[in-house]
């Protein structure tokens, strides 16, 4: 056992000489990678999503059985008016009921939605190069209407034809 006591007294004043005469400043750098590898998070990180999704706020809705306030009502038009908001783009919808069922008539205020498309139930259309789209002959009932141009959705969802 006493040997064993020598060794050990001598491998830890070893390491005491070492510790002692150590000048170094920094870890070496592959003990570095290695703690910092033991912390380092496993989970996968979300990737970003390549289209941003707006949803539609309405702003004001002009029904063509009443008028609004400060309009007169020989002049009012006989379409419905929805104007909603989305984030820097406003949306300005028009339906007129036909014999067939209902037209939209729509405008997408702002940049970005420049030649894009316009999505209704089953229903799609074009937008052209100012913003305007239109859709004929869609039946009644609630549809959820979808805007995209380029990197950006525009959502107004709920909306009815009636």
């Amino acid at each position: 056992m006493n040997l064993m006591s020598e060794n050990n007294d001598q491998a830890i004043n070893k390491i005491i000489h070492l510790m002692q005469t150590d000048e170094s400043v920094d870890a070496p750098a592959n003990a570095i990678r290695w703690s910092k590898n033991i912390f380092r998070s496993r989970a996968v990180e979300p990737k970003k999503s390549v289209l941003e999704r707006i949803f539609a706020i309405l702003q004001m809705d002009l029904s063509p059985t009443q008028a609004a306030f400060g309009e007169r009502s020989a002049t009012a038009s006989q379409a419905r008016q929805m104007l909603f908001q989305a984030g820097e783009n406003a949306l300005d919808i028009r339906i007129a009921k036909t014999g067939r069922g209902f037209n939209l008539h729509g405008q997408i205020l702002g940049q970005g939605f420049a030649n894009g498309t316009v999505k209704l139930g089953d229903f799609e259309t074009a937008v052209n190069e100012i913003g305007e789209f239109r859709l004929k002959e869609i039946p009644g009932g609630i549809y959820s209407l979808i805007v995209q141009g380029g990197e950006k959705e525009i959502v107004v969802r709920d909306l009815e034809l009636k």
